[in-house]
């Protein structure tokens, strides 16, 4: 619920400027103290603030979800293939035929290809997004032959396969070197010093045409593959270690806040749930980024883990489907108080002056939600001020 404090004269001003810059329309959804419109107020001047163009490219699961955009994979739901998807610690980008996948400790990916998933024969003109939950996508090509689906969230150093029962695995591989350990598909050195592996389910096999790998699964329809650590020397040793992650496969993620008053504890858990593929472990391995790790609550499980560096700092691994993060959150003041005694440097004839400055400011023909924000924020917070100091006139 919205509420307020400013005096009785303030809101006569922040009423008049609402309806100066068009904010209130007829079609009103009361929410509350605050409300919201069910009419498109229209474009400004300049053309802008239109609906976006195109319709979100979802398929499966995502068909009729809300659509986010602002997540480091929303280039997807807009345009027909994406670059620059930083999962941390991998870097990925669709194509026709499947995902690149590399390792970019910093900048954009560019030309950098050294490895390419795909299935024989597929070429989607799209990559469209049919699930996604807290902080996992799933991306999905399709060409009416092929069907290819990888999850990847954030933090996670595994991607997720399927495809349909009788397509084709293919893997190329541009840089590296190559070894096939039983069902494992190891690329060491690929890109940057990283490490990949692929993995495989029992019983299958790789067969090899130059620097392409394929493989039918043994009749199954999943595979995954995990970037290794950065400090890995021992290449085919981490390899088989993380084998247990392999066929554990995240289906949803879910981040719980809850707020203690008395206390002024905001409580974040975060969890996966998951589908066994096969085999006996149940748990993936999750990646914690430094705002994570440095705030987890007294009870949470501990990353203990590989770490990895990534471009947010240290990735930090641990074994396990929850984590619980604990921050202190005592409040934000919207407006310092008018208390001089606390700043020798104050003074309320420079503060007046400045008042002076925007006092007969007013807001601009056009519409744009972003900068209109600004400009009437900034009059609302002087209009506050000014009342606080008794200066009457400017705060009208």
């Amino acid at each position: 619920m919205i509420r307020s404090n400013l005096n009785p004269s303030l809101l006569i001003l922040i009423f008049s400027l609402a309806l100066c810059s068009g904010m209130l329309l007829s079609a009103q959804v009361s929410v509350g103290d605050g409300s919201y419109t069910t009419i498109f107020p229209g474009t400004d001047s300049a053309g802008r603030n239109g609906f976006p163009s195109g319709t979100p490219q979802l398929s499966g699961n995502a068909l009729g979800k809300p659509v986010p955009t602002n997540d480091w994979w929303s280039k997807l739901i807009k345009e027909d293939h994406a670059d620059n998807l930083f999962n941390y610690p991998m870097t990925l980008k669709t194509t026709n035929q499947g995902l690149i996948v590399t390792y970019i400790p910093w900048g954009p990916i560019g030309d950098s290809a050294p490895i390419e998933i795909g299935l024989t024969g597929l070429n989607a003109a799209r990559t469209s997004v049919s699930d996604y939950s807290d902080w996992t996508v799933t991306m999905n090509w399709s060409d009416g032959s092929h069907d290819l689906k990888t999850t990847s969230g954030i933090g996670m150093p595994f991607l997720y396969f399927q495809k349909d029962a009788d397509d084709v695995v293919e893997i190329k591989v541009n840089s590296g070197t190559v070894t096939v350990s039983g069902e494992m598909l190891i690329i060491a050195n690929a890109v940057n010093g990283a490490d990949f592996v692929f993995y495989a389910p029992s019983g299958s096999s790789w067969s090899s045409i130059g620097s392409t790998y394929t493989s039918t699964l043994n009749g199954n329809d999943y595979w995954s593959m995990a970037m290794l650590p950065q400090s890995t020397t021992n290449v085919n040793a981490v390899a088989v270690e993380y084998k247990k992650y392999a066929f554990v496969f995240p289906t949803n993620t879910t981040t719980t806040w809850s707020y203690n008053e008395i206390s002024s504890k905001v409580t974040s858990v975060f969890s996966v749930s998951t589908e066994v593929k096969e085999g006996t472990d149940t748990n993936v391995l999750l990646g914690l980024l430094p705002h994570q790790w440095s705030n987890l609550a007294p009870t949470s499980p501990t990353p203990n883990e590989y770490s990895y560096d990534a471009i947010r700092g240290e990735l930090k691994t641990m074994d396990g489907n929850t984590f619980t993060l604990e921050n202190t959150f005592k409040g934000i003041l919207p407006t310092l108080p008018n208390l001089t005694q606390y700043s020798t440097g104050f003074s309320l004839t420079d503060l007046d002056a400045k008042i002076s400055q925007i006092e007969n400011d007013g807001l601009a023909t056009w519409t744009d939600s972003y900068n209109e924000g600004q400009v009437m924020n900034r009059l609302i917070q002087t209009a506050r001020i000014a009342d606080q100091i008794g200066d009457i006139v400017a705060r009208a």
